[in-house]
């Protein structure tokens, strides 16, 4: 009983000492807003517009997603950022349609459209990493604070009832760029860079026909909030197929539906902040004194240094796929479906099949638009696999740790295809010594697809530590080794 009453108390205290009065000196809104709805679920300042979307003529749809996407851009992320977004989307628009004449032209280099929309896109995508670094000249953010708060995003303006979400509430002087721009992964951006590889992908094919390639309908899809800022990533041609029956679709049912997906979203954002933030943050010190990766020596728990990077992956699948939930829950109000952007990955027994489970839309582009057209090229598989990997790593971010976990993840997910391929091989060749070894290997049920599955949940949480951790992952390894050696007396402790 003092097993299971301790087991209570660590699951129920922290519920019970959550702020759930509203009432508690500004307690409840920086908890609830400012922590729980802060980063990726800062979509929930978008739950009160959406009533004008569902409320509109179906004709009307695209240009109510418009609207509201604008006001809810210009509260959340500032009216900077929401006319910086309009503009460049419009902007990407133009660059789609002479695209599309370009890519179609005889009398020019074939590569030579495709090199300077694609290159457009990267520079885009780069210069993103890096606006956040521009200083106004002195002075003109202190005024612009003043004058012009509506620039800033939520929590800057001066505001008592906007939680500070960005923590930049205490400096003198918050800078305009560094606030408007300060992640791209967390104000869109990344994920427009996505959505505009599909685009320009799917114009070069010549399947989205010119009369669907309107503006509206182009800006609809970008501007459409409970997806614009993580994804899921749609399809420009399923998103607009989708739009156009999305008021046929709606009723009581799917308003259940919504509302019950935006809970479970919330649930998993708080069941992470609650469980294992403390441990991730606290005790690993992830994004504060980050002991884990810079002094991986002073865990003293062998368990926790191997762990570790478990953690981390959990606590940002219930983030991740909590706002994704939340996202698919807000869009069936309206009577729209995102594609699912998880699929039970625990239950991944290879690498393969994990990343068809994992961040599904993000997957499935990175395999239609960059590693299928290299396997065209005639690559071979392992170094299309790379480059692909590759670029799903920088494209995170542009730091050496990403680089080394794209490289890694690719040669992993190839060995992963090798072997699936040999052990093929061997099913065509029964009679050969290591095809009756397999036969009774696989004879061994459970035992096969017990040790495949955690084989493939460790090898990505431990490649993982590259993501989390920069050049810090061979610290960990490093330590994760010495400490065996060190006790079996082959080097000194």
């Amino acid at each position: 009983m003092d097993l299971i009453s301790q087991a209570w108390e660590w699951v129920a205290r922290p519920i019970a000492e959550l702020p759930w009065a509203f009432w508690r000196d500004g307690q409840w809104r920086e908890f609830w807003l400012g922590t729980v709805f802060s980063l990726r679920l800062v979509i929930l300042y978008y739950l009160p517009l959406i009533p004008l979307v569902a409320l509109a003529p179906p004709a009307r749809t695209r240009a109510a997603i418009i609207l509201t996407g604008v006001l809810f851009l210009t509260y959340v992320f500032g009216a900077f950022y929401a006319l910086v977004w309009l503009f460049v989307c419009v902007a990407f628009h133009t660059l789609g349609e002479r695209f599309a004449v370009e890519a179609r032209r005889t009398d020019v280099i074939p590569w030579g459209p495709p090199l300077a929309a694609f290159g457009t896109l990267a520079l885009w995508h780069v210069g993103m990493q890096f606006l956040a670094r521009i200083p106004l000249p002195a002075g003109w953010d202190a005024w612009l604070l003043a004058h012009a708060p509506w620039a800033y995003p939520l929590g800057l303006r001066g505001f008592a009832w906007e939680p500070d979400w960005l923590s930049l509430r205490s400096a003198e002087s918050p800078r305009l760029f560094a606030a408007a721009f300060w992640h791209p992964h967390y104000i869109g951006a990344a994920y427009l860079t996505m959505r505009m590889l599909s685009y320009l992908s799917e114009i070069k094919r010549d399947t989205i026909a010119r009369q669907r390639r309107t503006l509206e309908s182009f800006l609809a899809w970008l501007f459409y909030p409970p997806t614009m800022i993580q994804g899921p990533l749609e399809r420009f041609a399923e998103f607009q197929d989708a739009l156009d029956h999305c008021h046929e679709r709606r009723g009581a049912g799917m308003i259940a539906a919504g509302v019950a997906r935006m809970a479970l979203g919330a649930g998993k954002c708080l069941a992470s902040l609650l469980y294992l933030h403390p441990f991730v943050v606290g005790q690993l010190g992830l994004y504060t004194h980050n002991t884990y990766f810079d002094h991986p020596e002073r865990i003293q728990s062998y368990a926790v240094l191997l762990f570790g990077g478990h953690a981390m992956i959990f606590a940002l699948y219930l983030e991740f796929s909590g706002y994704c939930d939340f996202a698919a829950g807000m869009s069936r109000l309206i009577g729209y479906r995102p594609i699912e952007n998880f699929r039970w990955w625990l239950l991944s027994t290879s690498l393969v099949d994990l990343w068809r489970r994992w961040h599904i839309s993000l997957s499935f582009m990175l395999r239609d638009y960059i590693f299928t057209p290299l396997v065209r090229r005639r690559l071979t598989p392992t170094l299309c696999l790379l480059i692909t990997f590759l670029l799903c790593g920088l494209w995170h971010m542009l730091i050496s740790g990403m680089l080394w976990w794209g490289v890694t993840m690719g040669l992993a997910v190839a060995l992963n295809q090798k072997w699936s391929r040999w052990m093929r091989d061997l099913d065509r060749k029964p009679h050969r010594r290591l095809a009756a070894t397999r036969r009774a290997w696989l004879r061994l049920r459970p035992l096969p697809a017990v040790c495949a599955w955690a084989l493939t949940i460790h090898a990505f949480c431990v490649i993982a530590w590259f993501f989390f951790g920069n050049g810090g992952a061979l610290r960990v390894a490093w330590e994760l080794l010495r400490r065996p050696l060190a006790w079996a007396g082959v080097i000194a402790p």
